[in-house]
């Protein structure tokens, strides 16, 4: 089974490239369930519309993944037409809100086959379980997909209550060096060196929001806000900088010192290193 997956560009007119961390979190699930896939980062290498067609003809593909938020819907719809036109009997899988948000709108106006509800990394391992076996959609959770006509949403994949429990996002699987290069465009001032000394990738630390604003999907508004163990988050910042020499680390969460005690926990776990 050939899969390939593509991280859509949102921001093509700005040299700002933020790392895609729910992509990064599926395709290391994909990766230790023991599935090779392709790869092709628009966001990052910026392609233009004639490179992406001809990377997505380089082979013959059974199924596609994609996943961007809801304002990212129509560079979804006109990318799902590009793949459909090249491979024509393949699967697209949509993820992320786009896919939460607007399930109907997606399978309805979209070619998209499958929508990947709430969290994708168990999700989409089943998924991909259950095409390479030709089994029943209906038996994977988490997911709405059309037959004959009508929608069918499979019951929920429970939530991950233990995040720490995930692995490290596998930034081997992506263009790492060059997400680095280019982190100097994300960082904030004051910076404690020049600019371009920046040698930066993010970091998770918790999934969820306490907020209930207005203007924002909210994903995992019916579920607590789970955050990761200090030893979890101190793991993974050590491990980056081990394997790639950063200087800075990029707190990418909603709410990344919501509590006062899980914020003075985190930092006497930095100053013990």
């Amino acid at each position: 089974m050939n899969i390939l997956v593509i991280n859509i560009a949102m921001r093509r007119g700005t040299p700002v490239t933020l790392f895609n961390i729910g992509l990064g979190y599926v395709t290391t699930a994909m990766k230790r369930a023991g599935y090779d896939f392709d790869l092709i980062d628009i966001d990052l290498h910026r392609y233009m519309d004639a490179e992406v067609e001809s990377l997505i003809k380089k082979r013959s593909y059974d199924v596609v993944c994609i996943g961007c938020i809801v304002t990212g819907y129509k560079i979804a719809k006109e990318l799902m037409s590009v793949i459909k036109r090249c491979h024509p009997t393949c699967q697209i899988i949509v993820g992320n809100t786009v896919a939460s948000s607007i399930t109907d709108t997606l399978l309805r106006q979209t070619e998209a086959d499958i929508a990947v509800t709430a969290e994708g990394d168990i999700t989409i391992v089943d998924l991909l379980d259950t095409i390479s076996k030709n089994g029943p959609l209906g038996e994977v959770k988490g997911i709405s997909y059309i037959d004959k006509d009508k929608i069918i949403t499979t019951a929920p994949q429970p939530m991950i209550e233990d995040i720490s429990s995930l692995p490290y996002i596998d930034f081997d699987i992506w263009d790492a060096e060059k997400y680095i290069s280019k982190s100097q465009y994300e960082v904030n001032d004051p910076l404690p060196f020049p600019r371009d000394q920046v040698r930066a990738l993010p970091i998770n630390t918790a999934r969820g929001c306490l907020a209930k604003c207005s203007f924002c999907y909210h994903l995992f508004v019916q579920y607590k806000y789970r955050y990761r163990t200090p030893d979890s988050i101190v793991g993974e910042i050590k491990s980056m900088i081990e394997k790639y020499d950063l200087n800075y680390i990029q707190f990418w969460d909603e709410l990344s010192f919501f509590s006062r005690k899980q914020t003075l926990a985190l930092v006497e776990r930095i100053l013990d290193e």
